[in-house]
């Protein structure tokens, strides 16, 4: 039995562990347009986020079933290893294609933290402490992501982008350090063949299907149709191997238990407008707006005004009315949120971005919170790590592909549009059309202070025009995520309890 010391110096570990990759995510977001401004290579741009989610997706599900076999400890400890090594190289990036490979070790790292940081939340506290701390949970990473976007805009404009990724050190070492001399496990190790081949057939496909949505100029070419519908193949061959593996990475049959299977696909709406708000709006706002990295990071540490008071509210909410009550209330504001975003144009007010990121800031806290403790409270100590872990990797797989998708509507609609608004501003001066001829410019301050104010005018509503079909695939998932939440089951928490105990 651990000591209440004991809990609190673990929680406090995990907790910077969530800290950490909210940091991550947040201060990155904020900096990227300066990274593009800087190294070129905007219709890369979806790629810096999506090699790290991809590199966090496939391999949580399988952190999560090594900490089950081999103790939540040294799988949390090789994680932060890992992420940190990638944050090191990360920032001594000298191109695109550097970074994009760095921020996939990264993503190596960040999918053993993440999900086994909460699973150990789930092993050190009952029900009702249970709740209350991933509410508290989900109120650091907003506290978190406050610091990390104005930080991160604050570092890039003052020091440079690079620095934001050496910022996660110090953050990361303190974590490690505290988890190591606290959290001390006893328990009856399983040693099992890995699922090689499954995990083989689960990143084969997702690769091949983000390549299909994020490779080329958006159109139909064979080679996009080959990849995307070779991926899906793929992917349906890994469903085939995981239900006659001994011990699968992905075990579907937890997903007979509704809790689980609403909670998968609620997470990955989730994860779509997440990492839509987090990657896009940013780039809309210093692109479209004319805005700095440090008001492109203001934007987005909206997105935690909302998002702690949601879990801190949502966490003793779902004890008193059920899951179900509290994720309705969630999703509704998370699809509300993403519908204020749609009509954004180049006169849209950063006071209006800021409102509509607190929504969905505030929808997110109340919905993470319940289905974070209800998979957790469904299933026994020894399929919590997997169960949890393979939440999580629905949110990566919906952040994934929500980045992808509009990366994919971007790029289609940018090249075009942004040529035309290059021809109207530049009116015949060929100097003039030669400096605008790169949407990277509109990244770049001092390129942007040399463009005269209806040039400018003119090339930010192109940009902001091509971002538009964008939101509105934000919107989907939006309106996804609240009709996931209409078929979770009715019951309170207690009521929920166990439900999975008899899978596996």
């Amino acid at each position: 039995m651990l000591s209440t010391r004991r809990k609190v110096l673990i929680t406090l570990a995990t907790l910077i562990g969530t800290f950490l990759a909210a940091l991550d995510s947040t201060v990155v977001g904020t900096a990227m347009p300066t990274v593009i401004g800087e190294l070129g290579g905007l219709e890369l741009y979806p790629w810096a986020f999506a090699s790290y989610l991809l590199a966090a997706t496939v391999t949580g599900p399988v952190f999560g079933k090594l900490s089950d076999t081999h103790g939540r400890k040294p799988v949390y400890l090789a994680g932060i290893f890992l992420f940190l090594l990638g944050s090191v190289l990360a920032g001594t990036s000298q191109s695109m294609g550097a970074l994009i490979l760095f921020r996939t070790l990264q993503g190596l790292g960040a999918g053993a933290v993440q999900p086994v940081a909460i699973t150990i939340m789930g092993d050190i506290f009952e029900l009702e402490t249970r709740a209350r701390v991933q509410g508290l949970f989900g109120a650091v990473w907003g506290i978190s992501a406050v610091i990390g976007p104005a930080a991160g805009g604050f570092i890039t404009d003052l020091i440079s982008w690079r620095w934001v990724f050496y910022v996660n050190v110090p953050f990361g070492i303190i974590a490690a350090v505290l988890l190591a001399a606290t959290l001390a496990e006893s328990f009856e190790r399983r040693e099992r063949s890995p699922d090689y081949l499954g995990t083989v057939l689960l990143a084969g496909g997702l690769v091949a299907v983000l390549l299909a949505l994020l490779g080329g100029d958006g159109g139909l070419s064979v080679t996009t149709l080959a990849l995307f519908f070779g991926g899906l193949i793929v992917l349906s061959l890994f469903v085939v191997v995981e239900r006659r593996a001994a011990d699968p990475v992905v075990p579907l049959d937890l997903f007979s238990e509704r809790i689980i299977a609403v909670s998968a696909l609620g997470n990955v709406a989730m994860g779509g407008v997440l990492l839509g708000v987090s990657v896009y709006v940013p780039l809309f706002v210093q692109g479209a707006l004319g805005g700095t990295a440090l008001t492109a990071g203001a934007a987005v540490a909206s997105l935690s005004i909302g998002w702690p008071v949601g879990s801190f509210v949502g966490g003793r909410l779902l004890l008193l009315t059920g899951y179900r009550a509290t994720l309705l209330l969630g999703s509704g504001l998370i699809a509300l949120g993403s519908a204020l975003c749609v009509p954004m144009d180049s006169g849209t007010s950063l006071t209006y971005i800021v409102f509509a990121v607190v929504v969905i800031g505030l929808g997110l806290g109340f919905s993470s919170t319940s289905y974070l403790v209800s998979v957790q409270n469904a299933v026994p100590w020894r399929r919590r790590g997997v169960a949890t872990s393979s939440v999580v990797f629905f949110r990566t797989v919906g952040g994934s592909l929500g980045v992808a998708i509009m990366g994919a509507f971007l790029n289609a609609s940018l090249g075009e549009r942004y040529r035309a608004a290059v021809d109207r501003a530049a009116g015949g001066d060929e100097g003039l059309g030669r400096l605008l001829s790169d949407p990277n410019a509109l990244l770049q301050p001092a390129v942007r202070g040399r463009i005269p104010d209806a040039a400018y005018s003119e090339l930010a509503g192109a940009l902001a025009a091509s971002l538009s079909p964008a939101f509105w695939v934000l919107l989907f998932f939006g309106l996804l995520s609240l009709a996931v939440a209409t078929f979770f089951p009715r019951g309170s928490a207690k009521e929920l309890a166990n439900r999975a105990e008899d899978y596996g």
